[in-house]
């Protein structure tokens, strides 16, 4: 089992208390902690890795079409007593990357009374070794050579492909644990002024019991109770369906989900704030690493291929074939001058030529992807815009969120002098219950508000590393 974070540890004892583990009932579970767990367990993100393994796949079928090859082909004819023809050629074919050789090698066998001169064999075979070779189309790319540079390329989109699926699962979870973060800190904040408002009815009702207070009092802190309680286990039902929702990115190694216990706990919010100079390293890795960008990259690379390939479409096709011959299986073997026959006559050579008249298909297929390509250039120009604005979009709602949360913290401070002031002015008897549970009240507003903020900014953060084509700082 290899190394996971302690919080983790916590949910596998919860499961499985058979394992002996201690439960800690204030674990915190952080936000790297669940970023690690989706990067290793998650089923989008093993999906995502399905994609270079397939790309792979992909390249080694391409890559088959350059595997040496064995052929053999037997025919026999034989009626009424004669023997018509008796065929025999077994072939070693070995594709050459470089300049589109196929070398060959082989025996070949041809015997029958109907068999012409020009295939007819001694009876003990004839062996050659030779090539076959394109001089003019198919000599710098061919398809084979096109197909194997097209599926090295496929590795690296389907690689970027990855990043991208994995960018987008990471913003799902970062959202939903601070959707969690601030439905933890929501019910906490309930649950103290429940508490509060639980105290201060206990004190007033002991104030009203010995007329220090009327008992219309005792009803006003009543009241606040209830309408705080309902608040609060509100907050509860919220606190547990976020709670759910993060379970969602909660796997085990084996591909069993886990849910998250109740005693976890959210880390703090971070607040730290972005600068320009972080935005300036955001948009320059955005150019640099962005997936979108890197995918429209090699599609254009994958251009070039096809359009190479289309222009050696428009050269005439000229095979050359030759191949050195000699007497038997293992005539290469035991014949000492084959050198020197060779150059006189023992030798089989051929050329194949072909080349359309007007060359409209080739031209038109080339024509094509020129079209692509610059389609492809437009389409690159416009998304690379779009990625820049949607960073340089993301980073004006992270500096908002700056600006709204320290104007709502400076409003939560004057709220709580407010609240301190009024509260001593009951306690002397110059102010009334409805007054301090309204200066609570507003407090509470306010400090639910600056910790909603403080969640939009960590989820604006997280747009943010997202628009730039990351998934973390």
């Amino acid at each position: 089992m290899r190394p996971i974070h302690r919080f983790i540890v916590v949910i596998l004892a919860t499961l499985w208390p058979c394992f002996g583990w201690a439960q800690d009932p204030k674990a915190v579970f952080t936000f790297k902690d669940l970023y690690d767990v989706v990067l290793q367990n998650h089923p989008v993100v093993k999906q995502a890795n399905l994609l270079t393994e397939s790309a792979k796949q992909e390249l080694l079928v391409a890559r088959g079409s350059f595997d040496p090859k064995i052929e053999m082909n037997y025919d026999q004819k034989d009626f009424k007593g004669t023997n018509y023809f008796n065929f025999w050629d077994t072939q070693l074919k070995v594709p050459i990357w470089w300049a589109g050789i196929d070398l060959k090698a082989g025996y070949e066998r041809n015997l029958g009374k109907t068999l012409g001169t020009d295939i007819l064999t001694p009876p003990q075979g004839v062996s050659y070794v030779g090539f076959s070779l394109p001089v003019g189309q198919n000599l710098l790319i061919d398809a084979r050579r096109a197909t194997v540079k097209q599926a090295q390329l496929f590795q690296k989109i389907a690689q970027a492909e990855q990043v991208k699926d994995i960018n987008k699962i990471i913003l799902s979870a970062a959202k939903d644990y601070w959707s969690w973060a601030y439905s933890y800190q929501q019910y906490r904040l309930l649950q103290d002024f429940y508490d509060l408002a639980d105290v201060r009815f206990r004190a007033v009702r002991q104030r009203a019991l010995i007329g220090d207070l009327a008992a219309v009092d005792t009803t006003e802190a009543l009241v606040t109770l209830q309408d705080r309680q309902v608040q609060r286990d509100q907050a509860a039902v919220e606190l547990q369906n976020t709670r759910l929702m993060l379970s969602n990115y909660l796997w085990k190694e084996s591909g069993e989900p886990l849910e998250l216990p109740e005693f976890a706990v959210p880390q703090s919010f971070f607040n730290q704030a972005i600068n320009p100079q972080t935005l300036d390293n955001l948009l320059e890795r955005a150019r640099q690493q962005h997936p979108e960008l890197i995918k429209i990259d090699f599609k254009q690379k994958q251009l070039n291929i096809d359009r190479l390939l289309a222009r050696q479409m428009l050269m005439p096709k000229i095979k050359v074939d030759a191949a050195a011959l000699t007497t038997g299986a293992d005539g290469f073997f035991n014949d000492a001058n084959l050198g020197q026959k060779f150059l006189r006559d023992n030798y089989k050579l051929g050329v194949d030529f072909s080349m359309p008249l007007f060359l409209r298909k080739e031209r038109g297929k080339l024509e094509l992807v020129k079209i692509k390509q610059l389609q492809t250039d437009f389409e690159r120009k416009l998304l690379s815009r779009e990625i820049l604005n949607e960073v340089n979009a993301a980073y004006n709602d992270v500096k908002n969120m700056e600006l709204q949360l320290a104007i709502q913290q400076k409003a939560v401070s004057n709220q709580e002098i407010l609240v301190r002031a009024e509260t001593q002015k009951f306690e002397m008897g110059e102010s009334s219950l409805f007054l301090v549970n309204s200066r609570e009240a507003k407090l509470n507003e306010l400090l639910l508000k600056a910790e909603n903020i403080k969640a939009k900014y960590e989820k604006s953060k997280a747009t943010l590393l997202f628009a730039a084509g990351l998934a973390e700082w």
